[in-house]
């Protein structure tokens, strides 16, 4: 795993370059294992529309569910809203959200919440 990948506020690379599914599964296992520390049960997800979302969606969710923790999955959603449901739904207050933001099309990322914090 590239340290390059690990920004001050994201994870984000280029797809099956810097960020594999298996990347997406270790990162999800490490989520939802920090998750758990803090007394979570559950991890919402969502992702954006770039076709190489749901792969890592997938992967990111096995690493969860690898850590003993539940899944919620939105789907394809907005940042925001992912945002919005940790903060609201009562169920968890820790979300990973697959997205490649205003990045070209050949990079994809994560945006992590744990606490609330993003």
């Amino acid at each position: 795993m590239k340290s390059s990948i690990f920004r001050e506020y994201d994870i984000r690379g280029v797809v099956d370059r810097d960020l594999t599914a298996e990347v997406a599964r270790v990162i999800g296992q490490a989520v939802g294992s920090l998750a758990a520390e803090r007394g979570e049960n559950q991890v919402i997800v969502g992702r954006d529309g770039r076709l190489s979302s749901p792969a890592l969606c997938d992967a990111l969710k096995a690493g969860i569910r690898a850590a003993g923790l539940e899944v919620v999955d939105l789907g394809a959603v907005s940042t925001p809203l992912l945002y919005y449901a940790t903060h609201t739904l009562g169920s968890s207050q820790a979300g990973v959200m697959v997205t490649g933001s205003h990045n070209p099309p050949q990079y994809n990322g994560l945006k992590i919440v744990i606490d609330k914090i993003a």
